[in-house]
């Protein structure tokens, strides 16, 4: 308990600063006109400044640095080299546009840090396919596609209001009690320290009126490679360790934390180059998160029923790991995940009534299921 009462400190202090942060950041953006423009494949209508991510670093750094000289942690000068490497990319892209090449080139060079410095990689698959433990190579080509994944994901969900940082709050927190019940304080500090940056800008981004702000790639990338370190993490040491709180299936009970991000991306993927047979790279409305609002929701209840479904599928895993291995598990959430995103383009159809040609609210499902629902 005392534990986590100072672990909630971390978090207050990064609050604070990511808070006290975000005025100055937005009055600096108004001076120099550095705004997220309208368009036809974004949902916002206004003009909104989009360094947010640089307040969230701001509040993440104080919080490690002021509340870390408890512990030794010696590998928080490569995660925080890590963190700079895809920060500066992101916050690049925010001001300048970098290209998808460039962008790919600073995330692997941010996870080679991770991967060969902090010595932090996949090496573990509890029985997947019948695979225990990885070599080298293999452990260090997965740790690579994984981290490309996960940190592209947040990236791509960061499309309404609210939606990027909750999850990222959901995750880091939940993470975060966990490191601390099992004795990695180091790993928790970091995962609250995220979750109370995350939580400021979560209030200026949904709430906020004169000094409404977006995270931004400088954000979203930032968000996305500590996740994946603390995945990583927690990956490794609960196959190198027992007791009460250890984690069996962990790879899919990782799945389960991020079900949303992982899938959204699998999904819409497949739809651009499957369905609509352009480059999945290619920016669309065709997210999950960007469906919810085509049914009249705004971006605060779009957020809270992702925000639900997602924790949903994280008490799932954790249950079901006790019972079941990856496979099963993995398969479980990608069915009942591909259920409920077929249930929402239903509704969608019967409730508007939308027209199978209509490119921003059209039903992306086989033509005979929509010829047999219209």
């Amino acid at each position: 308990m005392e534990n986590l009462i100072y672990f909630v400190l971390v978090a207050i202090i990064s609050f604070s600063f990511t808070a006290i942060s975000i005025p100055q950041i937005v009055k600096v953006s108004e001076i120099k006109h550095l705004y997220d423009t309208p368009n036809s494949r974004k949902v916002a209508k206004t003009i909104v400044p989009t360094l947010g991510g640089i307040a969230i670093f701001i509040g993440l750094t104080l919080g490690v640095t002021l509340g870390g000289d408890s512990f030794p942690f010696y590998d928080l000068k490569f995660i925080f080299a890590s963190l700079l490497v895809t920060f500066f990319a992101g916050m690049k892209d925010d001001l300048v546009g970098i290209s998808p090449r460039a962008k790919l080139l600073a995330l692997t060079f941010s996870i080679a840090i991770i991967a060969f410095f902090a010595n932090l990689r996949f090496t573990y698959l509890y029985g997947l396919f019948g695979i225990e433990n990885l070599g080298f190579i293999p452990s260090t080509l997965l740790t690579f596609f994984v981290g490309i994944v996960i940190i592209n994901s947040f990236n791509l969900i960061d499309g309404i209001d609210g939606l990027a940082s909750s999850i990222a709050i959901q995750i880091t927190t939940i993470m975060g009690v966990w490191f601390s019940m099992i004795g990695l304080p180091e790993y928790a500090l970091l995962a609250f320290a995220l979750a109370g940056s995350c939580l400021a800008f979560f209030m200026f981004n949904v709430f906020g009126n004169r000094h409404k702000i977006f995270m931004g790639d400088t954000g979203s990338l930032l968000i996305g490679t500590l996740i994946f370190v603390l995945a990583v993490k927690f990956n490794e040491f609960n196959a190198e360790h027992s007791g009460e709180f250890v984690v069996k299936s962990v790879p899919a009970v990782l799945i389960g934390f991020m079900t949303y991000p992982l899938f959204d991306v699998l999904r819409v993927f497949f739809l651009r180059v499957f369905i609509i047979k352009r480059s999945p790279f290619t920016p669309d409305k065709n997210h999950i998160h960007h469906r919810l609002l085509v049914l009249n929701m705004n971006h605060l209840q779009a957020t809270a029923t992702i925000f639900m479904m997602n924790g949903f599928f994280i008490v799932g895993s954790l249950i079901l790991q006790k019972y079941l291995g990856v496979l099963e598990i993995s398969l479980i959430i990608f069915t009942t995940a591909l259920i409920l995103s077929t249930i929402l383009e239903l509704i969608i159809l019967v409730k508007r009534k939308i027209e199978p040609g209509d490119e921003n609210q059209r039903l992306f499902l086989p033509q005979m299921v929509i010829k047999s629902v219209s």
